[in-house]
């Protein structure tokens, strides 16, 4: 979830895959449409979707209706499911026709404001976002976006969320914030979680919010049945044997963190189209422009086949690949409700796509038309060399546009764990490796200026040129050079 204000930089969260992961992702099978997770529950009650109360002393659990084989705790048996990201667990207690679902710091950031929403994407998901005021109270707010942007206060949702203050706890470094909400139908809850260490310091239900510091998709399975060794949904640091509720002896209330784990759903539809994005502007950018550069440069000195090589692809199998990456990123763009243009990496990657077609047309321009003082000379003109330097700025750029796209832009975009730091590696020694191959052939410059020369000694008007209009003596034999 995103929200106005001031915007703190996302920062990469795990090591998780490398750039791999992307051609992994997109073969993720049983996707989530992004259908969301609430129905049109005609409550009777009157929509009261925001609340500020007094928080009581501290309870740190439900009291929830006891299941026949509960033997140290009274919620073991019943369903319920806990999720975790690195900033907060949520946990979930099936009690009957409601959900009481809890929401958990994990202190690894101070406690802004935490939320969650009923669906898998931000756009038109119904959230309940939560945080505490310096008078003691909780403010409960429920909101709606159209899409990426802070959501506004919804004075209708489909269902009434409850501020259980009796069961929030803001003591010790795990504060945690509890509401209930009747339940829907859904048995496999797709939510949306996002977390802010900045807090709005008002109590306003429709307050200003500050962006938050992440945010993402997930799931919770609320048919799960709850054993002594599940984690605690109403305190999701803790399992149920450990947890205060326990009755087998008072065991440690000690955050039990390794049991934690984060389940991450499939990839919703439009997450897939900027997996195929990625992959698409990879080939294109990074590894079909780099190779045409190359070729151009190593070979035109040995053999005029290097012209054919260049533009088949430049043009023949670049366009395609390019085309269809930025297309599947457009339609990503639109799918998952988000604004077009609306940061650098947009921005950059629209500018490099009109450059790129800025260049396949002056190199069509460079090749067949030759300016007659030039041809007359067997001169190069000036726009070949301005040809060469665009090339090299669109790649350049592109290795920026690429690395703001998987260390930045997918964590904007779909909110889920960053790309492992071996994508960052790969990226290096291909920065390194792609200049250095294509700038160590200039040691042929000097045969290449020589081979020229000596079309201009010769004077042949009509001899085989090569792409850049310079005379082609690559036609006589080595030992005439």
């Amino acid at each position: 979830m995103e929200d106005a204000g001031t915007n703190d930089e996302l920062q990469p969260r795990g090591d998780g895959s490398s750039i791999a992961s992307f051609t992994w992702y997109i073969w993720v099978m049983d996707h989530d449409d992004g259908g969301g997770g609430d129905d049109d529950n005609d409550s009777t009650l009157t929509p009261t979707p925001t609340s500020t109360t007094p928080l009581a002393s501290n309870s740190t659990s439900a009291t929830p209706t006891t299941s026949s084989n509960s033997s140290s705790n009274p919620i073991i048996g019943m369903h319920g499911d806990v999720v975790c990201t690195d900033l907060l667990c949520v946990g979930a207690l099936v009690n009957g026709t409601t959900v009481q679902y809890t929401l958990q710091s994990l202190d690894a950031a101070s406690l802004g404001w935490m939320a969650m929403g009923f669906g898998s994407q931000m756009a038109n998901t119904p959230m309940v976002i939560m945080w505490p005021n310096t008078d003691g109270t909780v403010t409960l707010s429920q909101r709606k976006a159209p899409a990426e942007v802070m959501p506004t206060v919804d004075s209708n949702p489909p269902r009434i969320a409850t501020l259980e203050s009796s069961l929030s706890d803001l003591s010790g470094s795990n504060p945690k914030l509890v509401f209930s909400i009747p339940a829907n139908s859904d048995t496999t809850q797709d939510i949306i979680w996002a977390f802010s260490s900045t807090n709005p310091d008002d109590s306003a239900a429709d307050a200003t919010l500050i962006q938050h510091l992440n945010s993402g998709p997930t799931q919770l399975d609320l048919t799960n049945v709850l054993t002594a060794s599940s984690m605690d949904p109403t305190n999701p640091v803790l399992t149920l044997a450990s947890g205060p509720n326990s009755n087998s002896g008072g065991g440690s209330t000690s955050p039990v963190t390794t049991a934690v784990t984060f389940k991450l759903p499939p990839l919703l539809p439009y997450e897939k189209y900027i997996v195929a994005h990625a992959i698409l502007c990879v080939i294109g950018f990074l590894g079909l422009l780099p190779l045409g550069a190359i070729v151009a440069r190593w070979i035109r000195t040995f053999n005029p086949v290097w012209f054919r090589l260049h533009w088949i692809i430049q043009f023949g199998l670049a366009l395609p690949v390019i085309v269809a990456g930025v297309a599947c990123g457009i339609t990503a763009v639109h799918m998952g409700g988000m604004f077009h243009l609306n940061d650098t990496h947009m921005k950059w990657g629209v500018a490099i796509f009109v450059l790129y077609f800025f260049q396949i047309t002056l190199g069509a321009f460079i090749h067949f038309w030759k300016p007659k003082r030039f041809a007359a000379k067997n001169m190069r003109p000036p726009q070949n060399y301005f040809h060469a330097i665009i090339g090299i700025l669109i790649i350049g750029v592109a290795f920026y546009q690429v690395r703001t796209g998987f260390r930045q832009e997918w964590l904007i975009a779909t909110g889920r764990l960053g790309v492992g730091n071996g994508a960052n590696i790969i990226w290096i020694i291909w920065l390194v490796l792609i200049p250095a191959i294509y700038f160590s052939g200039m040691i042929l410059l000097r045969r290449q200026y020589r081979q020229e020369r000596e079309g201009r000694k010769v004077g042949l008007a009509s001899a085989p040129t090569d792409g850049d209009g310079a005379v082609d003596l690559r036609t006589r034999t080595a030992a005439e050079f």
